[in-house]
């Protein structure tokens, strides 16, 4: 990860434990992803992927040294894949996570929550 603003990271929030760890690790996880390949777009993409999988892997890391939500995170992984969008012959691949059921489950929970509570204006 990029030592931009530590304020800026999740992790770093002093309400990042229990559900909420979901919702901060779900926000540093797109940020994490954009920004490695932003930093490192002048790799081949197969580089770029592999600098995303680290930084990924050590985030991960990172909500379980913390604890922010031992059962959330530890044993979990997200792996970052390249895919042909299924439509497509040529082009260029789309970004796919295969996140282990049970951070996956967890995520879409907190996703399915977070739209529930809002309200239309």
């Amino acid at each position: 990860m990029n030592p931009t603003s530590i304020e800026s990271w999740g992790f770093h929030h002093p309400e990042c434990h229990g559900y909420n760890a979901i919702l901060f690790f779900s926000w540093d996880l797109a940020k994490t992803i954009e920004q490695q390949f932003k930093l490192h777009a002048d790799l081949p993409l197969t580089k770029q992927l592999a600098r995303a999988q680290k930084a990924v892997d050590s985030l991960l890391d990172q909500y379980v040294q913390i604890q922010a939500n031992p059962a959330a995170f530890e044993g979990q992984s997200i792996t970052l894949k390249l895919e042909k969008d299924g439509l497509q012959t040529e082009g260029t691949p789309v970004l796919a996570l295969k996140t282990s059921p049970k951070l996956e489950e967890l995520i879409l929970a907190m996703q399915s929550r977070l739209q529930s509570t809002q309200t239309i204006n």
